[in-house]
């Protein structure tokens, strides 16, 4: 492990801008931020920035092997992204759908940089006096490294963007309701069903829209990912796992309702999420299936819901979040603790792999990393992985801007409710655009 150097700072808010702006010049960026909030327990970071690949692993197959490989000669944190298609090498299933993004099944690599803020300091991997001058050149803006990216930039088209649905709403509701029947027929409990909104030869600007995006929605698992010309722009509220010695947590999100003009309003909200049997009962069948998920690794008896229904305030939203533990039995893998728990049940349904071929068959896009997730892996065998949900997706090549949205299909599901669901959900990522639908 290299050594570190770490500096007070007198505004911390204008570092972290300055320092990713100094990162975007790099091929590989991952920044992970926990905007502050109070209210994750299990948080261990407030904001870290990795930056610029020395080692790293994609594969098309056999992914997690190459990653449980990768992690064990790392011998440090790495960072990186697992996409929601990774199913397709867990399970007996296919995704032939459309996807313009293109990320890879999977990356994860080693940095070259690690810069971490935490209580109004700053620390570098790096020994002083090259930490000196790696905090100089942040906070001039003197790039003045070799191993940058020097593509220049675009051109930005800074007028507003109209997004288009891959799926139209008249199929939307048609679908719900066939979705509504085969719950009643039997085939499965719950399934979530998403769409994308996207528009072509479109340029944005993907600090500033992650900036903006970042600013208005203070998530706690939010992320920026450049894979050179590929861009994750994440506000997620949702972890999907994370591992902390012997001990392993899952916190679902089922359930969501605006947030009010007023705190009177906001309370009468936070009531009505909590006391919706819609929303309880998603959630509670959510929380039975990562239950069953842990149940593969954990040791008997251990596993735990801590917190069943519990009512979150975020800037645009309510969510109602639920906390099931475990203890690891001895031995295993941090790797197979991940595959055999992905992809996340919130953003599937149950039973698992049924659900999952019927998203094939109904949605009509490719998931890729949406529904994914970003993390990373510490040096001691400790990992901490978001769920990628609220999040815009650019691929700067291709000149494509897209958003993916869902919600949980139940036996009692209001197709028009849910629809408006997916507006809510999609408003904060369309006002960082400027984008309407």
């Amino acid at each position: 492990m290299a050594e570190t150097t770490t500096f007070t700072l007198t505004d911390e808010a204008a570092f972290r801008l300055q320092a990713l702006e100094w990162a975007s010049q790099f091929s590989v960026v991952c920044l992970l931020d926990s905007n502050g909030y109070k209210l994750d327990k299990y948080s261990s970071l407030d904001w870290v920035l990795a930056v610029d690949a020395l080692d790293f692993v994609s594969t098309k197959e056999n992914s997690f092997d190459a990653l449980k490989k990768f992690v064990n000669t790392a011998q440090d944190n790495v960072f990186g992204f697992l996409t929601y298609d990774l199913k397709n090498q867990i399970e007996d299933l296919t995704s032939s759908n459309v996807d313009n993004i293109d990320f890879p099944p999977l990356y994860f690599f080693k940095p070259r940089y690690i810069i971490e803020v935490k209580a109004g300091k700053v620390t570098f991997n790096r020994n002083y006096p090259e930490s000196f001058e790696m905090y100089e050149r942040i906070m001039t803006g003197d790039e003045g490294l070799e191993t940058k990216d020097k593509t220049p930039p675009s051109t930005v088209d800074r007028r507003s963007l109209t997004l288009s649905s891959r799926t139209s709403k008249e199929k939307y509701l048609a679908n719900v309701k066939s979705i509504k029947d085969q719950i009643t027929a039997g085939d499965f409990y719950e399934m979530n069903y998403c769409c994308e909104f996207y528009t072509e030869h479109s340029r944005i600007e993907p600090l500033a829209v992650f900036n903006k995006l970042n600013a208005k929605a203070k998530a706690p698992f939010s992320s920026f990912f450049k894979l050179n010309d590929k861009y994750l722009l994440c506000s997620s509220p949702e972890r999907f796992l994370k591992k902390i010695d012997g001990k392993i947590i899952s916190q679902p999100i089922k359930g969501t309702i605006r947030k009010g003009a007023t705190d009177e309003e906001n309370e009468r909200l936070r009531e009505q999420l909590l006391s919706s049997e819609k929303e309880r009962a998603e959630n509670v069948m959510i929380v039975d299936l990562v239950r069953n998920d842990l149940a593969k690794h954990a040791q008997p008896g251990t596993i735990k819901v801590e917190e069943l229904f519990g009512i979150y305030e975020f800037p645009t939203v309510h969510q109602m979040i639920s906390t099931v533990v475990a203890e690891l039995q001895e031995n295993v893998h941090q790797v197979d603790v991940i595959r055999d728990a992905f992809p996340m049940g919130s953003m599937t349904g149950a039973p698992k792999v049924e659900v999952m071929k019927n998203i094939e068959a109904y949605e009509d896009q490719k998931r890729g990393l949406y529904s994914g997730s970003v993390g990373y892996f510490t040096a001691d065998g400790d990992f901490d992985l978001n769920v990628v949900i609220r999040s815009i997706f650019y691929n700067a090549a291709k000149e494509y801007v897209s958003i993916q949205v869902g919600s949980a299909i139940t036996y009692d599901a209001d197709p028009a409710a849910e629809y408006d669901e997916l507006l809510l959900k999609a408003k904060g990522m369309l006002d960082a655009l400027n984008a309407s639908i």
